[in-house]
């Protein structure tokens, strides 16, 4: 386990194996399969960027069965702190062949179910940590994942009460559960998941600040709305604000969105002015989509790639 004192907590529902195939050729031109075997979901994709931006998250989340013991293994070789939740079931695993270029799913383990005392050491122990640090990054759960909605509510309330800084990455029902029990300093979504949700109508800009005046309504005090291609748009601090980011060769945009939220969290932590927010948020984005693997990025490369970023004020 890393030797580091936390100062931010990862709720982390869905926690897994990744297994993927890559290509790769040895010295005599010879092709042949390249294995790697990672900790995956977005929970870990967040830890993994906060680290190289010179944080200290703890990870919390449920593990078990033959998957669980190599998460728990394999966990602290990158240098992140994992608190696991023990559980009966088998943690999940997915196998992921990338030899083509793209991802071709070879097969996937469907989410395991917790049982109502699993739920419950789930969400003592992440609430004593995110009470401990004083800062709490909510990731959702997978679609088929059994974590109940319910515990998003009751998390949002007691965090609430606690007085801590929360940050989310989520949508949909999970998103409704914890705005119904609590507010969140700062919200991180896509525009692809609000149009699934029914909040966004259309990608267009003023669409998307439509529903960022829907989303602090209903509860989040800052939102940051990445939208792939096109320049996010954010509110902070009572201004809308548009940042674009550099262009750059995309090895692969996976894990990209889970990169800016880790530095939404940093610049929360750090009390960075919304300009320099978007700069952090949108230079680590960037700098995961150079590279293969979700949540990394060289960390020397962010703050030069944060030059580039332009931030526009567009008004109240």
């Amino acid at each position: 386990m890393p030797g580091y004192e936390p100062n931010v907590c990862v709720f982390a529902p869905t926690l897994l194996v990744s297994v993927t195939i890559e290509s790769a050729e040895d010295g005599n031109g010879a092709r042949y399969a390249d294995i790697h075997i990672h900790p995956g979901g977005q929970g870990f994709w967040i830890c993994r960027m906060l680290r190289h931006l010179g944080e200290r998250p703890v990870l919390c989340g449920p593990a078990g069965g033959e998957a669980g013991q190599v998460l728990k293994a394999i966990t602290a070789d990158w240098d992140i702190r994992f608190e696991p939740v023990e559980i009966a079931a088998d943690s999940p695993c997915y196998i992921h062949d990338r030899r083509s270029g793209g991802r071709e799913e070879v097969a996937a383990d469907r989410p395991p179910a917790l049982d109502r005392h699993e739920v419950d050491d789930f969400y003592g122990r992440v609430l004593e940590l995110a009470i401990a640090t004083g800062t709490c990054v909510v990731t959702g759960k997978h679609p088929s994942d059994a974590v109940p909605v319910e515990l998003f509510h009751r998390l949002a309330a007691d965090l609430a009460r606690a007085d801590a800084t929360v940050i989310g990455d989520l949508h949909g029902d999970e998103l409704s559960a914890f705005l119904d029990g609590g507010a969140l300093r700062l919200l991180k979504v896509s525009d692809e998941d609000l149009l699934q949700d029914g909040t966004l109508r259309s990608t267009d800009e003023g669409s998307v600040l439509d529903a960022i005046d829907v989303l602090r309504a209903r509860g989040a005090r800052d939102v940051v709305v990445s939208r792939g291609a096109q320049p996010v748009l954010a509110w902070f601090d009572g201004g809308c604000y548009r940042a674009e980011p550099p262009e750059l060769e995309v090895v692969d945009t996976g894990g990209s969105g889970d990169s800016m939220s880790a530095a939404l969290a940093a610049a929360m932590m750090r009390g960075l002015a919304p300009e320099d927010t978007l700069r952090l948020a949108c230079a680590s984005g960037a700098a995961n989509v150079t590279r293969r693997g979700l949540g990394s990025a060289s960390g020397n490369l962010i703050p030069e790639l944060a030059k580039l970023v332009r931030v526009e004020q567009l008004g109240a």
